[in-house]
């Protein structure tokens, strides 16, 4: 199972308890002494830890994705999530639905986007 690593836009304290207790290893940006770090910083993070980043923030992310793509820079993998009022129920499902079909291997240098609802 990939490890997470959530950044600032993501710290639903709900969805983190929900994710651990189902075995999921999350460390938040608060954690790790990372708030107020810029994008770049927190996605440079983030692979450092061999973590996969969570973040709400689609566009900045998918802008900073691209531009690692360019300067052949590789990252752990990035897992966004575009509807905001997503129940934590729904996540934790597609989180783990996630899992079952990537490693950490397989999630390295993707941009998967978190399924959600209709």
């Amino acid at each position: 199972m990939f490890r997470l690593y959530h950044d600032e836009d993501a710290l639903q304290s709900g969805l983190i308890a929900a994710l651990r207790r189902a075995g999921f290893d999350c460390l938040t940006a608060t954690e790790a002494g990372m708030r107020g770090e810029r994008d770049e910083r927190q996605l440079a993070f983030a692979t450092g830890e061999g973590r996969v980043l969570y973040t709400r923030n689609t566009a900045d992310f998918r802008r900073l994705e691209r531009q690692w793509q360019l300067a052949n820079r590789h990252h752990a993998g990035i897992i966004v999530l575009t509807r905001q009022r997503t129940p934590i129920g729904v996540q934790l499902r597609a989180f783990q639905a996630m899992a079952a079909l990537f490693t950490s291997e397989n999630m390295a240098d993707r941009v998967e986007f978190l399924l959600n609802p209709a």
